[in-house]
């Protein structure tokens, strides 16, 4: 995806990869309206539908589901920054690097971040396969999470003397980042289905929702004021309460085990 859009984006412009996912999209249409069966599901009493202040009660009575979406809110919210400020981060550092003019192989690099993202997916697997607790390599990932985030916003601010190093670093924070991603889809999957019941799981999603798209939001509409730095130095710490979550419901999880 990443080169094609990077091919089309030199044909036809800024406009080029859009042009082209219409194309693919129209693809996906067509395929799912000829192969796919439809799944309808069981019919279901509306009465019985969870309500917010249901939701509320049952998040009130399990510390552990606020704290799963507590993670979920702070790294998605992270990660969305991340997806705003990489293209200028790289963009500049590639002009520190090689000088006015250089161009930028956007996709080349989202090619790289995807494959970055298929390595944490298949290391999830393998340490699931091993028998690791989830908790403790998500933590584990968390805290290499923030690390790189906040290495990569060292590395933005740095001065003229290390430019030669900059983009390099930059570059090896971002794929960490990306191959956390990749480990973090499937570690929050196991941890809501393990710990948010599924009577209330779409409404309480929702609701750690609210928080998350308030902070990327805010983040966004304070661009111009944060600039790049600002704006993953936010991203940062996030992820770094994220990984303080994550502690603690490891934690509050091991001593129930052990006293088990």
């Amino acid at each position: 995806a990443g080169q094609f859009a990077g091919a089309a984006a030199a044909r036809r412009g800024p406009t080029g990869p859009f042009e082209l996912s219409t194309g693919f999209l129209l693809v996906g249409g067509l395929l799912a309206a000829l192969l796919w069966k439809e799944n309808v599901a069981e019919n279901s009493n509306s009465d019985n539908k969870p309500s917010i202040r249901e939701a509320v009660e049952v998040i009130q009575k399990d510390p552990k589901i606020m704290l799963v979406g507590a993670v979920q809110s702070l790294f998605e919210a992270a990660m969305y920054i991340f997806v705003l400020q990489w293209p200028p981060a790289i963009s500049k550092a590639v002009v520190k690097a090689f000088g006015a003019g250089s161009a930028t192989p956007y996709g080349t690099v989202f090619s790289c971040f995807m494959a970055s993202c298929l390595l944490g997916s298949s290391l999830f697997g393998q340490l699931a396969k091993m028998g690791v607790a989830t908790e403790v390599f998500t933590s584990s990932m968390l805290s290499v999470a923030t690390l790189a985030m906040a290495a990569a916003t060292f590395t933005v601010s740095t001065s003229s003397s290390v430019i030669s190093m900059s983009l390099a670093c930059l570059m090896g924070a971002f794929f960490a980042f990306e191959a956390c991603v990749g480990m973090y889809f499937p570690s929050i999957g196991t941890l809501r289905s393990k710990y948010v019941p599924d009577s209330h799981r779409s409404v309480i999603m929702n609701l750690f929702g609210i928080p998350l798209n308030l902070l990327v939001v805010s983040v966004f509409l304070s661009t111009n004021w944060l600039g790049v730095k600002g704006a993953l130095t936010v991203s940062s710490t996030a992820l770094g309460i994220a990984t303080l979550c994550m502690f603690k419901l490891r934690s509050m999880t091991t001593g129930k085990n052990t006293a088990a």
